[in-house]
């Protein structure tokens, strides 16, 4: 029916797609066939040579030998029509798992003091930004320690906006003077959450039984995928020493066994020392974020109780050479010395003793564009196959997703990593994205290339 005279009845055919209700979700990606490819496999630190790659419906149907592959084609009719690509064969590597993000402590301030003043549709708008570039480095799954939301994970999912799988907890959960209260330290002042009560903020604070109960609720409820404790001393806090211990044994046996209770979520603890992270483990936490002043029965202690250890290694050097050298005030310059000079060690015990170690970054503002370099700072003390496994295989296991992301197998997703050389042989190949990295592919979709015949599908 015609409503005004020269309006068409019928819409046109290719504006339907835009009048959906969530126009932005797009159709699957195209399935596709990789050849000629060298398959990486982070979980035995070996290459399968001329391999073939079958990507359907964003997910990997198979990974079989070129040959295999020749031999089942006058077969296999169901695969005649995908598309082919040879990959000439470069490396193919599972997209990369980062442990310990903040994505949305943005870029366009000079410290977290300013980040506080940020208005939240400024910090929603950068955090896009600070995602796409972590998908562009070659990270297909980040989790998020403190300050990204249910919200963005399924902006994320459903195409909204482009970046990383995000695994995310919320904010974390600071008692007052802890970590995470960045609250003026006032005698009699007002009690606020971290950054100021800042929306966007990365923490909150909680005290007492009840207070925890409530606090660690509320971010189940919105949709945390774990939960973040600081049971620990922090580098950029002001009023905590590195050496003290935060959280009572009753307040953090509250928040983890509230964790089981409530659909056995994982709950993981920021703590350097070693009073801290036997504290923590003591009451029930199952990973401990950074470690750095860990000592060998510590580590044992870890490895014998299934404990995963997210060291942050990096990022204590990067806070403190230009352009950031005036990143952290006095105290926390000091602060930062003293855990940086035991990191690599730590890293060392941990690994010897057997402890499940992850990929974590932890940085902050324009310090994102640095994300690579935890690869190039772990390989000066451990092999690069070793270093691979954290940003794949032992990343996937902590977060419950082995038979999804970290490998390169029948049945998980196609998030692929095309490189020009290999990274068992040398893992800080993944520090130069820029001169290694070939073709970035999250669950099927191209993201980036520079290989003829694997297009961007943005």
């Amino acid at each position: 029916m015609q409503l005004y005279p020269g309006a068409p009845t019928e819409t046109r055919p290719n504006y339907l797609p835009k009048l959906a209700l969530k126009p932005w979700v797009k159709p699957p990606p195209e399935d596709l066939m990789l050849t000629n490819a060298r398959v990486v496999q982070p979980a035995t630190g070996t290459i399968l040579e001329k391999h073939t790659i079958i990507v359907k419906n964003g997910s990997i149907a198979s990974v079989v030998s070129d040959e295999v592959q020749k031999s089942r084609k006058d077969k296999d009719k169901d695969n005649e029509e995908i598309r082919t690509v040879d990959l000439n064969g470069a490396y193919v590597c599972p997209g990369l798992i980062d442990c310990h993000v903040h994505v949305t402590a943005v870029p366009g301030v000079k410290n977290m003091n300013e980040y506080t003043q940020l208005p939240e549709q400024d910090i929603n708008l950068r955090t896009a930004y600070v995602l796409k570039e972590m998908l562009l480095r070659g990270f297909t799954t980040v989790r998020d320690t403190g300050g990204a939301s249910k919200r963005i994970a399924l902006a994320i999912e459903e195409g909204l906006i482009p970046g990383p799988r995000l695994i995310q907890c919320g904010k974390a959960l600071s008692q007052t003077g802890g970590h995470g209260d960045s609250a003026p330290a006032l005698s009699g002042g007002p009690s606020t959450d971290c950054c100021s009560g800042h929306a966007s903020g990365l923490s909150r604070v909680a005290d007492g039984v009840p207070q925890v109960l409530k606090a660690v609720r509320e971010e189940l409820k919105a949709g945390a995928d774990f939960i973040k404790i600081m049971v620990g001393g922090g580098v950029a806090s002001e009023t905590d020493a590195i050496e003290t211990v935060q959280y009572t044994a009753d307040e953090i046996r509250a928040i983890t066994t509230t964790c089981r209770q409530m659909g056995g979520k994982m709950t993981t603890a920021h703590a350097y020392t070693v009073d801290a992270i036997r504290h923590a483990m003591t009451n029930g936490v199952t990973g401990i974020e950074h470690g750095n002043l860990i000592d060998k029965a510590t580590a044992k202690l870890m490895a014998s109780n299934g404990i995963y250890l997210t060291p942050t290694l990096s990022c204590y050097g990067i806070m403190v050479r230009p352009p950031f050298e005036d990143f952290l005030p006095p105290d926390g310059k000091v602060k930062n010395a003293q855990v940086m000079a035991q990191g690599l060690e730590a890293l060392r015990i941990a690994h010897e003793a057997g402890v499940t170690i992850c990929y974590g970054s932890d940085l902050l503002t324009s310090m994102h564009a640095l994300q690579t370099e935890e690869f190039s700072v772990r390989a000066g003390v451990l092999p690069s196959n070793a270093v691979l496994k954290h940003a794949t295989t032992n990343a996937a296991q902590m977060l419950g997703k082995s038979s999804l992301i970290g490998t390169i197998s029948r049945g998980a997703y196609a998030d692929l990593l095309v490189l020009n050389a290999n990274p068992v042989e040398d893992v800080t190949v993944l520090d130069r994205p820029e001169e290694h990295l070939l073709v970035v592919m999250k669950q099927g979709r191209v993201f980036s290339s520079l290989i003829e015949g694997l297009k961007v599908d943005l």
